[in-house]
């Protein structure tokens, strides 16, 4: 898929925020997280499983409980004084996503990006 694939809301921050030849990895990387749903929301905290508390592993890797929304999935976890509510408007996510990508590139979506042959 390319960033012509996605939906415009989703399209135009990711062409804003990330440079051209990142468009595509951007595009594909949320739809793998989110189904390019602008609602989605995975939430795997409770009272046993505050934010950060292994709840399991994948391929020897660690998954700790989330509370995960938007198109890129951005973990409001790691975010406690923001509210929320506002990783699902589309710019708010990819303005986020991409300042995730500026400091770790996109280790912060370990399974997609390891699916789109992304992480060395």
């Amino acid at each position: 898929m390319t960033i012509d694939d996605a939906p415009e809301e989703l399209a135009a921050p990711i062409r804003e925020f990330w440079p051209p030849e990142e468009w595509d990895n951007a595009a594909n990387i949320s739809q793998l997280e989110s189904g390019w749903q602008w609602d989605a929301e995975n939430d795997t905290t409770d009272q046993e499983h505050p934010c950060g508390s292994v709840i399991g592993a994948r391929d020897g890797v660690e998954i700790t409980a989330e509370h995960s929304i938007g198109y890129f999935q951005i973990n409001a976890c790691n975010y406690p004084d923001w509210n929320p509510g506002h990783f699902f408007n589309a710019r708010q996510n990819a303005g986020t996503a991409h300042a995730l990508w500026v400091e770790r590139g996109w280790q912060p979506w370990f399974f997609s990006a390891q699916q789109l042959g992304l992480l060395s």
